[in-house]
């Protein structure tokens, strides 16, 4: 490429992950590593070079430029420089904008250096104006210098990832910020100059309005100077919150790297998902990973009202993540056990309830949240997170997704439209077990929806003495519904050999010997099944962190607020230690990210097969998962949910795969949360307790 034509050349805004193939495109835009690969290697490009789209896009986009480049620098070319420029110089002319529009957008690249590009790229679906306040897109920006100021209208030629529509939709967004910005400052240079300076965003015109107000006012009253002292250290107290929720906005939104929904179909069929870590950028690159806001997209549905279910609530947190997606002062029904602020505030669209469970020894463990769209479909999710900032920040959590679940026909049964697993009818008990009418009307979503599609167990405890059900050995609540479900549905394997692997966040009091809960009631739960002769108990191992795993956390031991295992309990149950292994997630980026994730399953002695998995609430105590006493009554103190993923419901196998080996595009590998195998704790690791930081 000549340097006249380079000269000449706007460069490609997408750099070398421009995917065009049309000629037209590279006679018009300038793109540095194609012009280099040319001049260095002809056609002939290294294969060590590896190109960031795919090969056939980047074969043709070499070829073109190839030609391009020997057109304009081989011997008796047809094409002068002068050519070239008279050209390049046409189509500037055709394609130059009006000097009205010019100048804004000469303005408004000058504004940009401060924005960070948006990550979709081309790909941005968003239509909201505070968007492209925070955001900058470049493809957007040359759109609108190809236009006049009247009407929006898309070239022939492009053909971008989105509809026309939504792109008509976007630049009269960004047409409209460029409109209100010189309005707004306009309206600062002409304003008093003693007024405090304040940040020039869309906000701050809402700000200088009510500066005028006052101002407006005074001139009638007369103020005095502690008054106006007063009133500009207001306006920038006022200015700077907003200046914070601005750069808030763009923390939390940066996290979410690709589109919910193709990470919804990137993690089929298992739906399973582990949350972003602030402090380990990886994992914001990773499709299996997700963030509080990313649940609330309005891309799975144009949210009516939610139902969070959950321990720990802090209620400023979560309802910014509500503002931030759009979807501020929507119905929000919240049943928690402890909250941070005073809830009468926001009784015209917050239902809120505090349960309380009989015993001073259990909690309201449960994470789970209930999604309702405006078509009556609903969005269930179970997680381990608390509905708390930190819980989303720097720790390992896990969450399952279910798929949307459209209404029935109207006049169906109750009943109806649930899945083989029955989750809609364990689901339905575990609410109405509550007794609380604020559930009623949630219940009745549940009824009228169809479940049919979800493959997942649901696995709750609810507080109290249970007895079995008439007719029946087995309970619908705790450990003995998991054991259940796995006599029902699993036939043990090589002799009953595969391990167990417990991990959770939090440990109770286990008794003074391992055969007293953890190697009695929850081996035997752990390792029901369908049995053919005589099993031997197989080993169990127990993931949770030792000190020095939360010493290097990226919270340091302040990492650790959330493993609230004491030293006093351990004294007593010392034996643990030597079933205790380390918390390691290289894979998953996430070693540095203290676990408060809670899962159960068994795997084969080559860690290649899983046979179940359990996500949950619970941890690894008799309140959670309950007691059995001698009359065969289930004692349980807390609420908790959780989900189990048994193989022969997602894919053609009684095992989820492990290795590339055993996998294939039917039954992909299962996404462990953590480094297999696990790594035994060393003769001088410790576990980590809560006193380190008490």
């Amino acid at each position: 490429m000549s340097i006249a034509e380079k000269s000449f050349h706007e460069s490609c805004e997408l750099g070398d992950k421009c995917y065009r193939k049309k000629k037209k495109h590279f006679r018009l835009f300038y793109h540095s590593h194609l012009d280099e690969l040319v001049r260095n290697y002809s056609l002939d490009v290294p294969e060590t070079y590896i190109p960031k789209i795919s090969n056939r896009t980047f074969r043709s986009q070499l070829n073109y430029h190839h030609k391009l480049f020997t057109r304009n620098y081989s011997k008796g070319s047809s094409d002068s420089d002068e050519d070239i420029c008279q050209e390049l110089n046409a189509i500037v002319e055709k394609h130059l904008p009006n000097p009205t529009l010019n100048s804004i957008m000469s303005s408004e690249s000058n504004r940009n250096t401060s924005k960070k590009i948006c990550s979709y790229g081309e790909k941005c679906y968003r239509q909201n104006p505070q968007h492209f306040q925070n955001f900058d897109h470049p493809h957007l920006n040359s759109l609108l210098k190809l236009m006049k100021d009247g009407e929006i209208s898309i070239p022939n030629e492009y053909n971008g990832p989105i509809s026309h529509e939504t792109l008509k939709g976007q630049l009269k967004c960004i047409r409209d910020n460029f409109s209100k910005e010189e309005k707004s400052e306009d309206k600062t240079r002409r304003s008093d100059g003693n007024r405090s300076p304040l940040p020039s965003s869309s906000d701050s015109s809402v700000i200088y309005v009510e500066d005028d107000e006052h101002k407006n006012k005074s001139s009638t009253m007369k103020s005095s100077p502690k008054q106006s002292q007063d009133s500009e250290e207001c306006l920038t107290q006022k200015a700077n919150l907003i200046a914070q929720a601005q750069a808030y906005r763009v923390v939390v939104l940066d996290r979410a790297k690709y589109p919910i929904l193709d990470k919804l179909m990137a993690a089929a069929p298992y739906s399973f998902f582990l949350t972003t870590v602030s402090d380990s950028p990886a994992t914001h690159n990773e499709m299996l990973s997700v963030t509080f806001a990313e649940l609330i997209d309005p891309n799975l549905g144009p949210l009516e009202s939610s139902l969070q279910i959950n321990f720990m609530v802090q209620l400023s947190w979560v309802l910014a993540q509500y503002h931030i997606m759009g979807h501020r002062n929507k119905p929000m029904t919240l049943i928690y056990g402890d909250v941070d602020m005073d809830l009468n505030r926001f009784k015209h669209f917050l239902t809120a309830v505090k349960v309380k469970p009989p015993s001073t020894f259990g909690s309201h463990h449960t994470k789970m949240m209930i999604f309702s769209y405006s078509d009556q479909s609903i969005r269930i999710v179970v997680a381990t997170a608390n509905l708390v900032e930190s819980d989303w920040d720097n720790r390992t959590q896990g969450l399952w997704i279910s798929p949307r679940c459209r209404p029935l026909d109207v006049g169906s049964d109750t009943m109806a439209g649930d899945s083989p697993t029955n989750f809609k009818r364990d689901v339905i008990k575990y609410l109405s077990a509550y007794n609380l009418p604020e559930l009623v009307p949630w219940i009745k979503k549940l009824q009228k929806v169809n479940m049919s599609a979800i493959k997942v167990f649901f696995i709750s405890s609810v507080p109290g003495s249970h007895r079995a059900p008439a007719g029946n050995t087995k309970h619908d609540w705790g450990h003995p519904s998991l054991a259940k479900i796995l006599n029902e549905r699993i036939t043990l394997a090589e002799n009953n050999s595969y391990p167990v692997l417990v991990q959770c966040s939090s440990i109770g009091s286990l008794g003074s010997k391992p055969e007293d809960w953890l190697l009695g009631d929850m081996l035997t739960t752990f390792t029901s099944g369908k049995r053919n002769g005589v099993y031997s108990k197989p080993k169990l191992k127990f993931i949770y962190p030792s000190f020095e795993n939360i010493a290097n956390s990226y919270d340091g031991i302040l990492g650790g607020g959330c493993l609230p295992y004491s030293r006093a309990t351990h004294l007593k149950q010392e034996w643990l230690t030597s079933f205790m292994c380390q918390w390691t997630s290289d894979k998953r980026h996430r070693t540095r990210a203290p676990p408060h994730i809670k899962s159960y399953c068994r795997v084969s002695p080559d860690y290649s097969k899983l046979s179940y998995f359990v996500l949950t609430s619970a941890n690894m105590s008799k309140a959670a998962w309950g007691m059995l006493n001698k009359s065969g009554t289930l004692n349980i103190l807390s609420y908790e949910a959780g989900v189990l993923f048994l193989p022969q419901f997602f894919i053609e196998k009684d095992y989820f795969p492990l290795t590339e080996e055993l996998s294939d595009k039917n039954a992909p590998i299962f996404p462990m949360p953590y480094d297999l195998p696990p790594l035994p704790f060393a003769f001088s690791d410790v576990p980590w307790f809560i006193d380190s930081i008490l």
